[in-house]
C-alpha cells in the first residue's frame, strides 16, 4: 500500500500474531514534542505504526489502532501537513476509510481479549473482519465498547447461527432504543430477531376480490374527486357549484342514455 517513507531504517519486531502486534504499539496518543521534525522516539514510533498499517489486508483492525496513534501523535507532520495528506499519498487511502478503521478497532480489539482471556481459541481474521465490526461501531457510539462486545457474543452463542454482517446488522437494529443499556432485554430482542430468520416464510394469502358494491363506490369516489372539490369551494365556493351541477348534469344525461328503457 503506497510508496515507502523517506528516512532512516528502523529494526522491525518480528510478530507471531497480529495481536501481538498491536499490543506492542506504542501508547502515544499527543505528540511528545511541537517541533516540526520527529525526534527519534517518534521516527521510531511512526515506524512501528506504519509497519501495522501495512497488515491492512489481514488485520485490519491494528492498522486501525496504528493510524489513530499517528494521527493523534501527529507523526505525520515531519512529511505532511494534514493527516488527510498523509493518508492519500503514504497509504492510498481517503480520510474517510482511515477513519473507519479508528473507530472499529477498539471493538475488534476488545474482541480478541475477550477469547483470549476465556483461554479460547482466539478468533481468525477470516471469522472476524471489516463488515462485522462496522455493523458494532453504532453500538459502541450510543454505549460503549463493552456493549458492542455484548452483542457480538450473544448472536455468537446462538447455536447454528452464523455470524455475518447482515445478522449483526439486523440484531443492532432490533435493540432497545434508550440511554441505559438493558442487556437482559436486549439479549431478548437478538433472540427473537435471530429465531426469526430460521422461520419459514409466511405463506401470503390472496386477498379476496371485492365485491361488486365496493367497486362501484371506489370509482364513485374517484369520478367526483371530493377533496378537489372542497378545495375549491374553500377558494370560489360559485365556482364549485358550478362544477357539482355540471357533473349531476353529465349524470342525468347518462341515466336518461342508459337506463330509460327504449320505446
Amino acid at each position: 500500500m503506497g510508496g515507502q517513507r523517506r528516512g532512516k531504517a528502523v529494526d522491525r519486531k518480528k510478530f507471531t500474531t497480529a495481536v501481538d502486534m498491536a499490543q506492542d504499539l506504542p501508547h502515544l496518543f499527543k505528540p511528545i514534542s511541537d517541533s516540526p521534525t520527529l525526534i527519534g522516539e517518534e521516527q521510531d514510533s511512526l515506524a512501528q505504526c506504519e509497519a501495522a498499517v501495512e497488515t491492512l489486508k489481514g488485520a485490519f483492525w491494528a492498522a486501525g489502532k496504528a493510524l489513530q496513534i499517528i494521527r493523534d501523535a501527529r507523526l505525520y507532520r515531519e512529511t505532511h501537513k494534514t493527516f488527510d495528506d498523509y493518508c492519500d499519498e503514504r497509504w492510498s487511502m481517503n480520510r474517510q476509510y482511515a477513519d473507519k478503521l479508528i473507530r472499529a478497532w477498539p471493538i475488534a480489539e476488545a474482541l480478541y481479549k475477550k477469547q483470549d482471556a476465556a483461554n479460547l481459541t482466539p478468533i481468525g481474521v477470516k471469522k472476524l473482519n471489516q463488515a462485522q465490526v462496522w455493523e458494532l461501531v453504532p453500538v459502541a457510539d450510543s454505549w460503549d465498547v463493552d456493549t458492542a462486545t455484548f452483542v457480538y457474543d450473544t448472536v455468537v452463542e446462538i447455536d447454528g447461527q452464523a455470524v455475518t454482517a447482515a445478522v449483526l446488522k439486523g440484531a443492532v437494529k432490533a435493540l432497545p432504543k434508550g440511554d441505559e443499556f438493558d442487556r437482559e432485554v436486549a439479549a431478548e430482542r437478538i433472540l427473537e430477531y435471530v429465531s426469526s430468520l430460521s422461520r419459514p416464510p409466511v405463506e401470503k394469502v390472496p386477498a379476496p376480490a371485492h365485491p361488486i358494491e365496493d367497486q362501484i363506490a371506489v370509482r364513485a369516489d374517484r369520478a367526483v374527486q371530493a377533496d378537489w372539490v372542497r378545495r375549491l369551494a374553500a377558494q370560489d365556493r360559485r365556482r364549485a357549484t358550478d362544477y357539482l351541477d355540471q357533473v349531476q348534469q353529465r349524470l342525468d344525461q347518462l341515466r336518461k342514455e342508459l337506463l330509460t328503457p327504449s320505446a
